[in-house]
């Protein structure tokens, strides 16, 4: 009998532990449309998940680097100002094989470094091939950032899209929305930063969170939409005011405080509040002149319209409340 009995308890166990959700906020979001529909005694479609945009296939994105070739690096005054040794360090063996962040460190010192040289070049015939290279250099610097970010593997796990949207307590991400930042201010700038890029590249891809963030102001956009279409599609059955029953009311206002300004709002917050954090950087890579493939995602994620239908979906709810409210002259906070 006992053996039956741990048996029992066991497969329930299990059962419990299957029904645990890899998406809480989704959830959240579930429960909350589910309540509402209840207390209105509403029918409620299936979520229609959101289409989201495609990141592309990286080689359909990488952008093609015009070859320099010099034939003077073995010159006096580039072994004096420390041009020669950065290029033979880039064409050693491990160099041929470095990673996108390193290849990106090295084009950046390179520049750094060629525009000290120019001045002790005194030959004109090297000093005219040093600046030709240099500016060919400059010319291709935001490719060099794009491949970057669209081929290493650290940008790429930043990028991609997952299938879970952020966790109701969000981590602690300032690490990896300072690298960003850094990262994103190579864009407008001329110089080297004074650190090596390398050193972002473990925060990068240790701390995923722009892709956690864009399918969760896409995902819960959809989802505040159709809540909202729940509402005002069946607000005539709410009564208020005379002799009316106002049992339903009632119940709405406990869905209202408990579940969505107690739980839903404050969510939806701090995914704002991360954004935010993070607009200013994604501003400055929408500027990159990239792939005609890349526009969709580019447009709903790095220059903003997701956000934007984001905090229009919490507006126009927040609004399909107060009409409910005002109709029934019930005073928020009451």
């Amino acid at each position: 009998m006992r053996r039956i009995q741990t048996a029992i308890l066991v497969i329930s166990l299990a059962a419990l532990a299957g029904c645990q959700s890899d998406d809480p906020a989704k959830d959240m979001m579930a429960d909350y449309y589910q309540r509402l529909g209840n207390v209105l005694d509403a029918p409620t479609p299936d979520f229609t998940a959101p289409e989201l945009p495609t990141l592309p296939r990286k080689r359909d994105l990488v952008q093609p680097l015009e070859e320099l070739r010099m034939g003077v690096l073995d010159a006096y005054e580039l072994r004096q100002c420390g041009l020669f040794n950065l290029i033979a360090e880039r064409n050693s063996s491990l160099g041929k094989v470095a990673d996108r962040f390193r290849q990106l460190d090295y084009e950046l010192h390179f520049m750094d470094t060629a525009a000290q040289c120019l001045p002790q070049v005194k030959d004109p015939s090297i000093h005219a091939e040093l600046e030709k290279a240099l500016a060919l250099k400059r010319q291709q610097r935001e490719k060099v950032i794009w491949n970057t970010l669209i081929d290493s593997d650290a940008w790429r796990a930043q990028l991609s899209l997952p299938a879970f949207t952020l966790p109701i307590e969000l981590p602690a991400h300032s690490n990896a929305v300072n690298t960003i930042a850094q990262f994103s201010q190579l864009i407008p700038s001329t110089q080297a930063p004074t650190e090596s890029v390398t050193d972002w590249q473990e925060s990068i891809e240790k701390q995923p969170i722009l892709g956690d963030l864009f399918v969760s102001l896409s995902y819960h956009t959809a989802w505040l939409n159709q809540t909202s279409e729940l509402i005002a599609n069946h607000q005539d059955k709410v009564r208020c005011g005379g002799n009316f029953d106002t049992t339903r009311l009632k119940r709405l206002q406990t869905v209202f405080y408990k579940f969505y300004v107690g739980d839903v709002q404050p969510y939806l917050a701090r995914v704002d509040g991360l954004y935010r954090d993070l607009a200013p950087a994604l501003s400055r890579l929408a500027t990159l002149n990239t792939p005609d493939t890349f526009n969709d995602y580019k447009n709903a994620y790095w220059k903003g319209d997701a956000y934007q239908a984001y905090k229009a979906a919490i507006k126009h709810h927040a609004d399909v409340w107060q009409q409910l409210f005002q109709r029934c002259d019930v005073k928020l906070g009451q």
